[in-house]
């Protein structure tokens, strides 16, 4: 005689609707995620996907990184001209391809990624 025992996968998270101590099945996490996320997660895809937007983000925390290093305001830009023009390059490309990019759901993978939650 077998006996079958089901493992089940969880999720931990403690952001928005989270239970107080994290612990969520995947149809609990997805639920909250669908419910709260749906469309954030969906325009923060091609951020970690397309590579004009990866750069362009790389850029921008570098920059506000060394503005707080040296006690600047983080609006202020430390770029020279010519990282400039490619800063508005890239940000003019992501934003064009964040518009032809229909909304879609992300998967628990991306959900994963998108909220900072972690498999237990």
């Amino acid at each position: 005689m077998y006996i079958y025992i089901e493992m089940v996968e969880y999720i931990y998270y403690t952001g928005v609707d989270a239970k107080k101590d994290g612990k969520h099945t995947v149809k609990e996490f997805l639920d909250i995620m669908n419910k709260h996320f749906n469309i954030k997660c969906s325009k923060y895809l091609p951020e970690i996907d397309y590579n004009p937007c990866k750069e362009y983000k790389k850029m921008d925390s570098e920059s506000i990184a060394y503005n707080l290093k040296h006690h600047k305001s983080i609006f202020k830009k430390n770029r020279s001209n010519k990282n400039e023009k490619k800063y508005k390059k890239l940000f003019n490309k992501c934003n064009k391809y964040k518009k032809t990019l229909k909304k879609r759901k992300c998967d628990l993978d991306e959900y994963i990624e998108f909220s900072g939650a972690e498999r237990v």
